[in-house]
């Protein structure tokens, strides 16, 4: 049997946030560091460590600009897509942060919106608002992140 050895993967994100006009700039940055025992697990490790620091990224927003557009659930029904936490790769809540696959049969519509939109999109599912994105290498995951407080 050959024998596998484990890779460290490093994924690091920042961002700067401010208002142009009074000056006051903030910027976040947060890393995270694994050791991969199975390489084929590389990619959704991957996508998972970055879909959670966008999720800290989104509860740490101050506000969300409303000149992104409100989708509501008319994209069928996201609410029943196999949405994964990004920590234990368990179904999520209906309020949590979580992951697809683009390609997984329901989520076209949502995969065609987000590729309209060139960046993330704020999407009502149920009740709830989520920030959703693309993520991967070859953007083969879609993201989602609560908003809190409202748009």
């Amino acid at each position: 049997m050959k024998e596998m050895k484990a890779e460290r993967l490093i994924v690091g994100k920042g961002r700067t946030i401010g208002d142009e006009r009074s000056g006051e700039w903030t910027r976040e940055y947060y890393e995270l560091q694994v050791l991969i025992e199975d390489p084929s697990e590389l990619e959704v490790t991957k996508a998972n460590l970055t879909g959670l620091i966008d999720g800290w990224f989104s509860a740490s927003r101050p506000t969300v600009t409303a000149s992104r557009p409100l989708v509501q659930s008319n994209l069928g029904d996201l609410d029943k897509l196999p949405w994964k936490t990004y920590k234990q790769k368990a179904l999520c809540g209906p309020d949590e942060a979580g992951w697809i696959f683009r390609s997984e049969k329901g989520a076209e519509a949502l995969a065609d919106l987000i590729e309209k939109q060139s960046k993330e999109v704020v999407v009502q599912i149920g009740p709830h608002k989520f920030e959703c994105r693309f993520s991967g290498d070859q953007k083969q995951f879609i993201g989602r992140a609560p908003i809190k407080g409202g748009i």
